[in-house]
């Protein structure tokens, strides 16, 4: 709630909700409409006030959230995944199966 207070006092959304207003979901440890609170004012107060600056360049990588990379101790990428957009993930039985297959290759002599 400390947190709430400080960024009402700061002219942030919620300044016009009391405390009670937090409870209506639920009123132990950081409550899930203080937590999505809090998440709505980085993103308003830091986020979109600083678009310009935090946008990427490429407009196709604004919804790309990560992916995932295996690499070789000699830098070889063996597997690429890169997110198809939000809520999109490394399909793990895939990654377990190159991952493991690295694990059984034959080793190469150092040079």
């Amino acid at each position: 709630t400390q947190a709430l207070r400080q960024g009402a006092a700061q002219g942030r959304f919620p300044s016009q909700l009391s405390e009670a207003a937090f409870n209506a979901i639920g009123q132990e440890g950081l409550r899930p409409f203080e937590l999505a609170t809090l998440r709505l004012q980085n993103m308003v107060g830091g986020i979109l006030a600083n678009w310009d600056d935090l946008a990427p360049e490429d407009p196709a990588l604004t919804i790309q959230q990560g992916g995932t990379l295996v690499i070789t101790s000699a830098g070889d990428e063996i597997y690429r995944f890169d997110d198809l957009g939000v809520l999109k993930y490394t399909p793990v039985d895939e990654l377990l199966r190159v991952v493991q297959a690295l694990g059984s290759a034959p080793k190469t002599a150092a040079p």
